[in-house]
């Protein structure tokens, strides 16, 4: 599978630690260290040696969610002695690279008690009464999901984190910070409500990697031009020129998130292409006006 993810950089294992250190001298306080590991990716990691022996629990035991306990969020507990960490979190992130599902959470509760504090949050109720399982663990959503949140659910939600660390597709570090409070206040709700307003960002930021994952199983080709970083940034990017010109139609689209794959980054800007999305604006068929490019066209803005 593809996840439009760029490999871990060179040193990203020892700036994760560094950072860790730097955590645990500024708290003065007893930190816990945890990995969460999305296992929807790789439903074997956890179950194998040694990263077995570390598992501290599933953020889906003891939910309606256990009976997916095999492609949960996986709380892994780091080893205690600090020489130990860099070894262990290289084969780890060995395994994990290229992949959006590790985490590094610091903790001022135990696992048992982190994952009681999450529990409210697994699972979003939208305005039609329906309920979503939300995927915390996945690192190419937890930025949007935590921004979705609002300042009061994000404040609860953090309460007993003291940093949450992950990597955005290029594989840098980013960094949330909570209160690392010992004795967070219980949620006053069982299950996260979510507007309509929020859950249609979601869905539409959600939009890129849906459109990626359907292309990738039938042109993967396609995504050997660019990193994969870069690759969802080309199609986030033309998906909003899309609909800033009334490109509505799931797959046209589709459609037009390949042209931006197969065609160099100023394609949008060729007199004839400025005229389809003229014409699509003014609600013209976007099939019709696309099959009406010259060759020249194609041949002006083939990306090489």
């Amino acid at each position: 599978m593809y996840f439009a993810v760029n490999p871990w950089p060179k040193g990203t294992t020892e700036r994760l630690l560094v950072r860790l250190q730097l955590l645990r001298e500024q708290t003065q306080v007893p930190l816990y260290s945890y990995i969460l590991l999305d296992a929807s990716f790789d439903q074997n990691l956890s179950t194998a040696f040694p990263w077995r022996r570390h598992v501290e629990g599933t953020l889906y035991d003891d939910t309606r969610l256990v009976g997916l306990k095999a492609v949960a969020p996986h709380l892994l507990r780091l080893p205690d002695d600090l020489e130990k960490q860099l070894t262990w979190l290289n084969e780890l992130g060995g395994s994990c690279s290229g992949k959006p599902m590790l985490s590094v959470l610091c903790s001022a509760v135990p696992a048992e008690e982190l994952i009681a504090h999450f529990r409210p949050y697994l699972l979003a109720r939208t305005e039609d009464s329906l309920e979503w399982p939300v995927r915390w663990a996945d690192t190419r959503v937890f930025p949007v999901l935590i921004a979705s949140l609002k300042a009061a659910e994000r404040t609860h939600f953090m309460a007993p984190i003291h940093a949450w660390l992950s990597l955005d597709r290029s594989g840098e570090i980013l960094e949330w910070l909570g209160d690392g409070l010992p004795y967070p206040a219980p949620a006053d709700f069982e299950c996260w409500a979510l507007d309509d307003a929020r859950f249609s960002h979601l869905v539409a930021e959600a939009e890129p990697d849906a459109i990626i994952g359907a292309l990738h199983d039938t042109q993967p080709d396609l995504f050997d031009l660019q990193e994969p970083a870069a690759n969802h940034a080309c199609i986030k990017k033309h998906l909003a020129i899309a609909s800033r010109y009334g490109i509505e139609g799931a797959g046209s689209r589709r459609h037009f998130a390949t042209l931006a794959l197969m065609l160099n980054d100023q394609f949008t800007e060729h007199p004839a292409m400025q005229a389809v999305l003229q014409k699509s604006w003014e609600g013209g068929d976007y099939s019709a006006t696309i099959a009406s490019l010259s060759a020249d066209f194609w041949q002006q803005t083939e990306r090489k």
